[in-house]
């Protein structure tokens, strides 16, 4: 009887860790900033391209974020894209919106689902990091 429980809950948490796992920002080599031309329609050249440290606390926030499983349709274009490409040449697009003039929501072109920033210190990291450009 014991035997059944214990494997149950192995596989339990094997699998929740890969599920989390999984939604992991990793580290990049190159993370690039594109603004959201609404005159255009288009994201603008690369405005900005992040340092080491700019990424690392980005990285953090994005990882401490609130994963929803359901992808939120959004009314308007995301605001801003952070492109990370990484050692092996893979790219990864971040799209962020504002609401309320914070940063508040992002989707990944790589995950499922959409990514809710936690409280207003991380909204304030996020936006410290990405609005020295603008």
């Amino acid at each position: 009887m014991r035997k059944p429980v214990i494997i149950a809950l192995v596989l339990f948490f094997g699998l929740a860790g890969m599920i989390f796992a999984s939604n992991q920002f990793e580290k990049s080599r190159v993370a690039t900033v594109q603004l959201w031309d609404e005159d255009l329609q288009v994201y603008e050249e690369v405005s900005m391209v992040l340092n080491d440290q700019q990424q690392k606390d980005l990285r953090a926030v994005l990882n401490s974020s609130d994963y929803k499983p359901r992808q939120s349709e959004m009314a308007v274009v995301a605001d801003m894209k952070i492109t990370f490409t990484y050692d092996d040449q893979r790219n990864e697009s971040i799209y962020l919106w504002k609401e309320s003039g914070q940063f508040t929501r992002f989707t990944s072109s790589e995950k499922e689902g959409t990514f809710i920033l936690k409280d207003s210190e991380a909204k304030r990291t996020v936006e410290e990091i990405l609005t020295r450009q603008e």
